[in-house]
């Protein structure tokens, strides 16, 4: 059998391929993988699942945290510059801007939450207290996702 002019069934359409693109498609085959093939399209990138921009209501948590797991695994240290998303994607830094004070700082994404409605994050208490949120508890906040090209 002439392992050169073989053909490949994927997606019910038959292509010629070669016999190293044969011989690891049968390889795929039998570690139940999927078939490579030189034809296929190539994937779009998702766009992500979550806003680049924006804003809402943020309170801070500390105390009752500090010195706990957080949920992507890190120990919540109050005194960082951290906060919980419900959506982003663990160490995501976003760009966090109190309009009523105009102050801004950079925070890293650690945590889950918030779970009280109408809150968009919750931040950690140093976070808090350089955004100059800290005296009011919850403060309305304008964020942007900050690209990891950015930096």
């Amino acid at each position: 059998m002439d392992l050169t002019m073989e053909k490949c069934l994927t997606k019910n359409k038959c292509r010629t391929i070669s016999k190293g693109l044969y011989l690891a498609a049968l390889s795929a085959l039998t570690m139940q993988q999927s078939l490579p093939c030189a034809a296929a399209p190539a994937k779009q990138a998702k766009k992500p699942s979550y806003p680049s921009n924006f804003s809402g209501n943020a309170s801070w948590y500390g105390i009752p945290f500090h010195g706990r797991k957080t949920a992507s695994g890190e120990i919540f240290n109050m005194n960082k510059l951290t906060a919980a998303h419900l959506k982003l994607p663990f160490h995501t830094k976003v760009l966090v801007e109190d309009p009523k004070t105009g102050k801004s700082i950079v925070i890293k994404v650690n945590d889950r939450g918030p779970y009280a409605h109408g809150r968009v994050m919750d931040l950690a208490k140093e976070a808090a207290r350089q955004l100059g949120t800290l005296p009011r508890g919850v403060a309305y906040i304008d964020c942007t996702v900050i690209d990891d090209d950015d930096d």
